[in-house]
């Protein structure tokens, strides 16, 4: 972790590293702070101020929204991570640009999702910081014994992100679990998938082309990912600007399937013509 002056008003020596642009958005800090707890297990309110160049009281505040919310544990001067919540292995993170993109994709999407409905997600970073973000949502509280919210997994890691939340009831498929991606393929989830009802399916993809429609790398997890989009009344893609034009091994949907596509960055004229050609709400973020 890059420790800066850890206050601004001081004067920095001559030498010392410029200080660090401050990340403003709550979105953005969390996502920081959860990479850095996988990795580090626990946290001083001081280093995060000074890693994220914000004051001590705004991550104070967020340290105790995250355990509000579940993602944390509060100690005296910090936090340390939710052991189950970071039992899984973890993916290096990607540059800035693509990180603050996947983090509005995800904030959009999340705000679509209503309380007591039954929402899905296949496996991806945008799909995971979208789950996250729904399942932290203080509206979705259990009533009258039932769920604020039902969750069905297709990957373990989305899992594990649920279960924490007491109003949150989560389905996980059966199946074999790929080893990157953590989602779960085979016979025994396609089984299961059948017998259960989406009302929005969120769906990450590696690549999106006019032509091949959203792709990833495993035709095992693009199986998967079909039926459940076959089950849901409403499809929500979600991508960056990095993913258009891009084509990787096995198709998950033409893009016409989407009812909505959420992405951030710019979007070609030909794919906005398209989208509105065959009826898909476009949401730029």
């Amino acid at each position: 972790m890059n420790l800066r002056n850890p206050d601004p008003d001081k004067n920095v020596t001559a030498g010392a590293p410029p200080a660090r642009t401050p990340v403003k958005d709550r979105s953005a800090r969390w996502d920081h702070v959860l990479t850095l707890l996988a990795s580090t297990k626990r946290l001083s309110v001081a280093e995060v101020a000074v890693e994220l160049g914000v004051s001590e009281s705004t991550v104070r505040r967020d340290f105790m929204e995250m355990e509000r919310a579940q993602l944390a544990r509060r100690t005296h001067g910090g936090i340390v991570a939710v052991d189950v919540a970071y039992s899984l292995a973890t993916v290096p993170r990607r540059a800035d640009v693509d990180s603050a993109q996947r983090e509005r994709v995800a904030d959009r999407a999340a705000a679509m999702v209503e309380p007591g409905q039954i929402i899905g997600f296949n496996g991806g970073r945008s799909t995971t910081a979208t789950a996250r973000r729904a399942v932290a949502r203080p509206d979705f509280d259990s009533r009258d014994g039932s769920p604020g919210l039902t969750v069905v997994c297709a990957a373990l890691n989305i899992a594990t992100e649920a279960v924490l939340r007491p109003s949150v009831r989560t389905v996980v498929l059966g199946g074999v679990a790929e080893p990157y991606s953590f989602e779960l393929t085979g016979p025994l989830a396609t089984a299961t998938m059948r017998d259960l009802w989406l009302d929005t399916m969120f769906v990450g993809t590696v690549g999106l082309d006019i032509n091949a429609g959203l792709t990833c790398n495993s035709d095992a997890e693009a199986g998967v990912t079909r039926i459940m989009i076959g089950h849901s009344r409403r499809v929500v893609g979600l991508a960056t600007a990095d993913k258009i034009g891009h084509r990787a091994l096995a198709g998950i949907c033409p893009v016409s399937v989407l009812t909505d596509l959420v992405i951030a960055g710019p979007v070609p004229d030909a794919l906005r013509e398209h989208l509105q050609e065959v009826s898909v709400r476009l949401h730029e973020v």
